[in-house]
C-alpha cells in the first residue's frame, strides 16, 4: 500500500483529489491538511509515516515553500509533489531548485497523478513535458551553469549512469544496462549527490539539464 498525504486549503479540491484513489487499491490517503503547520503537526504524532505528499504552495498559516524545506529537513525520505495552480516560471524553479520531487498543475488528469505517484517513488521525481521544457529555458536564460571542473570531476561511468537516471531507468535497469551490480549503480548515484551537492534525483536530472549533459 502506496501511503499518501494531502495538503492543500481548498476543501472541495480534497474530496476531488480523495476520489481519485477510491478505484486504487494499491494506494491511500492517510492524512489531510488544510495547511503545511496542521501537516507537520499531524505528521509529528502519526503512527504510519506517507510516502508521498501532495502539497499546494499557496495555504494560509505556513505555505508549501516553507513546509517542503521543514519535511526535507527532517523527513528526508518523503517525497514532494507540488499540486498547485501557479505555473509562473518562478514558482516551479523555486521549488525544483530547492529538491521536490514533481511539479503538478491542477489542471493535470486523474491518470497523470497517478503516474506521477508511481514515478517519484520508483525513479525519484516526475517532471512532464511542460515543466522540463520551463526548466531548460529558464535555466539556460540564467546563464549559470556549473563549473567546468565540477563537471570535469565526474567519472565517465558517472556520466553514464546520469544518463540513464535522466531517461528513467531503474537501477535495477542501469545495472543490466551497463553490466554492474545494483550495489555498485547505487554507488555511483550516491557519489553523484555529494559531487553536484545536490538533495536527491530530482537536483541531478536539474543539473543535467542546466548543462546541456543529456537530452530529455
Amino acid at each position: 500500500m502506496i501511503n499518501i498525504a494531502l495538503v492543500d486549503d481548498h476543501l472541495l479540491f480534497r474530496e476531488g483529489i480523495k476520489a481519485i484513489f477510491q478505484d486504487e487499491s494499491d494506494k491511500e490517503i492517510i492524512l489531510e491538511a488544510s495547511d503545511g503547520q496542521e501537516f507537520l503537526d499531524a505528521l509529528h504524532n502519526a503512527v504510519v509515516k506517507p510516502e508521498v505528499v501532495l502539497l499546494d504552495i499557496r495555504m494560509p498559516v505556513l505555505d508549501g515553500y516553507e513546509t517542503a524545506k521543514i519535511i526535507l529537513e527532517k523527513y528526508p525520505d518523503m517525497k514532494i509533489v507540488i499540486l498547485t495552480m501557479h505555473q509562473e516560471e518562478r514558482h516551479i524553479i523555486k521549488m525544483i531548485e530547492l529538491g521536490v520531487n514533481g511539479y503538478l498543475m491542477k489542471n493535470a488528469s486523474s491518470d497523470e497523478v497517478i503516474e506521477c505517484i508511481e514515478s517519484v517513488l520508483e525513479y525519484d521525481y516526475y517532471f512532464n513535458n511542460k515543466i522540463t521544457n520551463i526548466m531548460r529555458k529558464v535555466m539556460m536564460y540564467k546563464g549559470k551553469g556549473t563549473p567546468t571542473t565540477v563537471i570535469h570531476d565526474l567519472s565517465e561511468r558517472e556520466l553514464e549512469v546520469l544518463e540513464l537516471i535522466c531517461k528513467e531507468y531503474t537501477a535495477k535497469e542501469i545495472g543490466e544496462q551497463l553490466f554492474i551490480s545494483f550495489r555498485t549503480v547505487e554507488g555511483h548515484r550516491k557519489n553523484l549527490l555529494s559531487k553536484l551537492n545536490v538533495r536527491n534525483t530530482a537536483g541531478l536530472v536539474v543539473f543535467a539539464l542546466k548543462n546541456e549533459i543529456v537530452k530529455i
